[in-house]
């Protein structure tokens, strides 16, 4: 009896086995046609949507897989663009499959970007639908386009890559790098409009039109730069050569609706305010107040320290920063090597910093009424409830804000070299005059050739 039993459950497992095996809406990979970048525009609410998107052609991507990189036509070919207008996103996806051979597959994309004038209508009513689907992942990468989408599709030309997946993700490895624009991903992004008083950012596309006329055979020549113009705003980067698009500033959000944006430069604050930028580099004014610039790396040497009061009136903000410094370059060949001289140099880019950041966040508070830093979730403990948390009107108090920050920069390396390279001659012109008796035999005085002499003499190298 026993032995019957055994073989009856064996063959109920058996037949649950061979019922639960597969996948029953799967397709054979060559059925599938895979996207790997999506865009959304739509003009207002009542207008068509539009959905443009790149398509993978496998065949011509297979060299440049591995990031090997190639020529920019490969990267067009090897990711042709695709566009359609629907009443609804399914709808426009449908219309656009009438014009691939394949089906439709969102599980391989690896961007979506919205235009910016759909990022200010509101974010959500694409987000909710997307998110819906099976194959969209919550770790895709978002963009907002700054002027024609169809441009950042179009006239995108990688120097490097080929692959669409790896250019997105060098995308947002430059953005770490350079500070010039953040990197946030769909998850970080609806967690953020989930959570109470907070406000989210993305990164800006744009297409560089300075760059994008150039003619290809002197792409890169310094002739077609801006004389003596320097910008951080989106599009308008002063450069020559290189991919027309380009990722730099911040678009801000209140809620899932774009309200304006930062440049690059500001973004470097708002990111150090953030925590979010393992090192940036500053051009600095000279401490001195010489002409020049002096250049520094920083980064964090402790994590960032907030303390949030909403039980005073009005609320008080203190942040505690502190970073550690790597001299990088200094144009007017200046020592720090003494203790005074690196004491100066600490104390001006602690206030360079914190000058800039206090600009910062009363742009933020008192003109957008917005705070990306998300200050605010340093007070969450100092509610008796949930519901009493998520009533409070943080975005009213935002205005009267008078946030304190506290900033310590230590300059812990200079280099290789500690002491900048001289001019020698320059330098013998600063040396003391020779004797009288010195300067009559060599019939120089004060002469340069005198001060050589001189100086020989005291190296004993004389004549």
């Amino acid at each position: 009896m026993r032995m019957a039993q055994w073989f009856g459950w064996l063959a109920v497992m058996i037949a649950a086995t061979l019922g639960t095996t597969g996948c029953f809406d799967a397709g054979e990979l060559e059925e599938q046609a895979f996207l790997v970048t999506l865009g959304v525009d739509q003009a207002d609410r009542t207008a068509p949507l539009t959905l443009i998107a790149r398509v993978a052609v496998p065949s011509k991507l297979s060299a440049g897989t591995g990031g090997s990189g190639g020529g920019s036509g490969d990267y067009q070919s090897g990711t042709p663009v695709v566009t359609a207008q629907g009443r609804t996103i399914h709808e426009a996806l449908t219309m656009m499959n009438t014009g691939v051979e394949r089906s439709i597959n969102l599980s391989h994309i690896a961007a979506i970007l919205f235009s910016e004038r759909s990022a200010k209508l509101g974010l959500l009513q694409y987000l909710r639908t997307l998110t819906r689907y099976r194959q969209f992942r919550r770790t895709l990468y978002m963009f907002v386009a700054e002027g024609s989408l169809g441009d950042v599709f179009l006239k995108d030309q990688p120097v490097l890559e080929m692959s669409a997946t790896r250019l997105i993700e060098d995308l947002h490895d430059s953005s770490v790098r350079t500070g010039f624009a953040p990197s946030v991903g769909l998850h970080q992004f609806l967690g953020k409009i989930e959570s109470p008083n907070c406000d989210p950012v993305l990164p800006i596309l744009a297409y560089n039109p300075q760059v994008g006329k150039e003619k290809k055979k002197e792409a890169g020549s310094p002739e077609d730069l801006r004389k003596a113009s320097i910008s951080s705003t989106s599009g308008t980067i002063n450069r020559a050569g290189g991919n027309p698009v380009e990722c730099v500033g911040t678009a801000l959000f209140r809620g899932d609706r774009m309200v304006g944006q930062l440049t690059g430069e500001q973004t470097r604050f708002l990111q150090l305010l953030n925590a979010t930028s393992n090192r940036i580099t500053l051009s600095v004014p000279e401490p001195r107040g010489g002409p020049g610039y002096l250049t520094v790396s920083v980064r964090y040497a402790e994590p960032i320290r907030v303390d949030v009061n909403v039980r005073a009136t009005p609320p008080q903000v203190h942040i505690s920063q502190s970073f550690e410094a790597e001299l990088l370059g200094d144009q007017n060949n200046s020592s720090y090597v003494s203790r005074a001289d690196k004491l100066t140099l600490q104390h001006v880019l602690s206030a360079y910093i914190k000058s800039r950041e206090l600009t910062l966040l009363s742009t933020l508070y008192r003109h957008y009424d917005i705070d990306p830093v998300g200050l605010f979730s340093f007070a969450r403990g100092q509610f008796a409830d949930y519901n009493t948390m998520i009533h409070y009107d943080w975005r009213a108090q935002l205005p009267k804000l008078q946030p304190h920050i506290v900033t310590e920069v230590s300059l812990r390396r200079m280099g290789t070299q500690l002491n900048p390279a001289v001019d020698m001659d320059t330098e013998l012109d600063k040396l003391p005059s020779p004797s009288e008796g010195s300067a009559s035999n060599s019939g120089g005085g004060k002469a340069a050739g005198g001060q050589r002499s001189g100086l020989a003499a005291e190296n004993g190298n004389a004549p």
